[in-house]
């Protein structure tokens, strides 16, 4: 008996499986066919800011979003979200009620073949290395009727352009063009400025024309090298006197003298004097560089614009920008950054020819991701204002997310607005449902 054992041949794991009793049938098994509808995404959203005596931000909105293959090659997004500003809300007071605006943020077609890409559409393109700092990160405009917290892509102002990149060893071409440029929005209503009391506002509506560029992006093993070109506007527009000549053409106070002079006399302007908005088309030549060591990344960037204008004289001046900073990660995974930014006006006739800005950030996950915490902070001479935000955002589960932040601030003697600090004190909440 023994030997039969011996002599038998090893069974194995098919022999087991083999027969009838292992036998399954694999058209059981329901594998669902994708679908064009599976790219949609839908979130409803509420946030409301409050500061002290006041409110300052109402609005609710809906956001859609689709994104997925068309074919072999081609790739679409699409991004549009309506927002309704309610009766208290800052911006609704401003414009005279409660209203609504939609906005697409994206809405592109992608080709790609090979190492290249064309993107046409609605898009943002982000260029520079310092966080929080906008030397060479200047090609895509801000929204400031979106709430910046503590993420700088939230104030992002999407344009319609085409974007064509190549990748190859050791480098990557990328060339932009856009037909028609946006400028930064402030308010959903005309942009004006207002000379003195009683003074018809002067309206600072103006659309720029097409702008392009090119960058080139070296890589190396721990240091990327960027070289940019790009012919620009402002995205800003500069309020410039008209009129008689003034006394002293390189004086602002003159400027100012010349146009408030005839308010004593006669408020209403005639049409040859006043003031009209004007926008600087300017060559812009960028350096940006990258270091890795470690865990801490190093980053630098300079620019020089050769045509910016001075508000109210009209005159023409270089600007030059440069900035240093670096990201940090830390072994329990928190990220930190700072950076400090530098700019002068090469003509003495600006306010203020040079300009400092500190800017710092930090974030980390908790509570296995489901808790993202992050810090924003900034520091500017000029207009001269210090903020800090901390945000909060809780994802509960695949649906809902609460977000609650608290900014404080030091606005100074500043006289004008900063769209980025409503006040010194304030408390954001925002409820979201995504499905």
């Amino acid at each position: 008996m023994t030997g039969a054992l011996i002599g038998a041949p090893p069974l194995s794991a098919q022999d087991l499986l083999g027969g009838d009793d292992f036998a399954f049938d694999s058209s059981a098994i329901e594998v669902s066919e994708p679908h064009w509808t599976d790219g949609f995404k839908t979130a409803l959203e509420h946030s409301h800011t409050q500061i002290p005596g006041d409110t300052n931000r109402s609005q609710s909105s809906v956001q859609l979003v689709y994104e997925g293959n068309l074919a072999d090659g081609w790739y679409v997004k699409l991004d549009t979200r309506y927002r309704y500003f309610w009766s208290d809300d800052d911006l609704a007071e401003n414009r005279g009620g409660a209203y609504g605006k939609n906005k697409w943020q994206r809405a592109w077609l992608q080709y790609s073949r090979g190492s290249c890409t064309a993107t046409a559409g609605r898009q943002t393109l982000i260029w520079g290395t310092v966080e929080g700092t906008f030397v060479t990160d200047i090609v895509t405009p801000f929204d400031y009727t979106e709430q910046l917290l503590t993420d700088y892509g939230n104030v992002r102002l999407a344009q319609d352009m085409l974007v064509g990149e190549c990748f190859f060893s050791g480098g990557q071409l990328q060339a932009f063009y856009t037909p028609e440029a946006r400028t930064d929005i402030f308010q959903h209503h005309r942009l004006t400025f207002e000379i003195a009391p009683g003074f018809p506002p002067a309206d600072l509506s103006i659309e720029p024309e097409e702008e392009w560029g090119l960058r080139y992006k070296w890589h190396g093993s721990k240091v990327d090298i960027s070289l940019m070109y790009a012919r620009l506007y402002d995205n800003t527009p500069t309020p410039v006197y008209f009129g008689p000549s003034m006394a002293s053409a390189g004086s602002q106070n003159a400027a100012l003298t010349t146009i408030l002079g005839p308010v004593v006399t006669a408020i209403t302007p005639t049409p040859d004097f006043g003031i009209r908005p004007e926008l600087a088309e300017f060559d812009l030549a960028g350096f940006a560089a990258s270091m890795a060591v470690g865990r801490l990344l190093l980053k630098a960037e300079v620019a020089h614009r050769d045509h910016q204008l001075i508000p109210v004289s009209g005159e023409s001046t270089e600007r030059f920008d440069a900035a240093l900073g670096f990201e940090y990660t830390t072994s329990g995974n928190h990220l930190f950054n700072a950076g400090v930014w530098g700019t002068h006006f090469n003509n003495e006739a600006a306010a203020e020819q040079n300009i400092q800005v500190l800017t710092f950030g930090w974030r980390k996950t908790y509570l296995n991701d489901d808790l993202v915490m992050s810090l924003l902070g900034n520091w500017a001479s000029s207009p001269r204002f210090a903020g800090v935000t901390v945000l909060a955002e809780y994802q509960w589960n695949d649906f809902w997310n609460t977000a609650l932040a608290l900014s404080f601030a030091d606005l100074g003697d500043a006289d004008i607005p900063i769209p980025i600090i409503p006040a010194e004190e304030a408390a954001t909440l925002s409820i979201k449902y995504e499905f």
